[in-house]
């Protein structure tokens, strides 16, 4: 066999290796990205997170509006096998029940604030309770919103979960808000940044300048 054809067959073996190897992958790493301004419809079934470990949960927290009440869970992971951005980084999940003596179905769930993250969003599928019909994420990046319409949740329904999978390492509370004909919130969970070494030195910079100042003006 000349040097050409051999180096052809390398090639061709190569390249039905990754194909053979794609499937198996595609089991535990899943990926659908959103960017800020962009809108995931239909919303994307998922089983994420796999294998992840627990970092901190809400618990069911309660909330009431004029038109519909009910409970949100909001919990963080790590060590998620399915997040395309690593181990170390956190995956968000949000669980919404709409009362069964709610007047109004819930159409909307958002949460923020992801600004300046990377996102994959989906829901993890389920029989029975509701999907959101639509992921999206507003211009800035700050808010990730989840849109039940036909159906919305119903009273006495509960949404399936929805999933963040974002590139965070650290996060902090904040509230969420469910919407229908009226708006409330709810303690949720969303990232928080972590400030760079060089800010953090900055900062403290101007707090010995800002002490110092203060020291020559009593002095005086």
């Amino acid at each position: 066999m000349t040097r050409q054809p051999l180096i052809f067959s390398l090639k061709c073996a190569r390249y039905a290796l990754v194909a053979s190897l794609l499937p198996l992958l595609s089991g535990v790493l899943h990926a659908v990205p959103i960017v800020p301004g962009g809108v995931q419809f239909p919303a994307v079934a998922e089983p994420d997170p796999v294998g992840a470990t627990l970092v901190f949960s809400t618990g069911p927290v309660p909330f009431a509006a004029a038109t519909f009440s009910g409970i949100l869970r909001s919990s963080v992971y790590n060590n998620d096998l399915s997040s395309p951005f690593g181990p170390n980084s956190l995956t968000f999940v949000y669980e919404v029940i709409n009362n069964a003596g709610s007047p109004d179905a819930i159409d909307r769930l958002s949460v923020s604030s992801f600004d300046g993250f990377l996102t994959d969003a989906s829901f993890i599928p389920a029989a029975g309770p509701t999907p959101p019909t639509f992921i999206n994420r507003s211009v800035n990046g700050a808010v990730m919103g989840f849109g039940f319409v036909a159906p919305g949740i119903a009273p006495g329904a509960l949404a399936t979960p929805v999933v963040v999978q974002t590139n965070a390492t650290t996060f902090q509370e904040t509230l969420a808000s469910l919407i229908d004909g009226s708006v409330t919130t709810a303690r949720s969970l969303a990232p928080v940044r972590v400030p760079e070494p060089a800010t953090v030195a900055l900062f403290g910079l101007g707090g010995v300048g800002l002490l110092a100042f203060a020291r020559r003006r009593k002095s005086a």
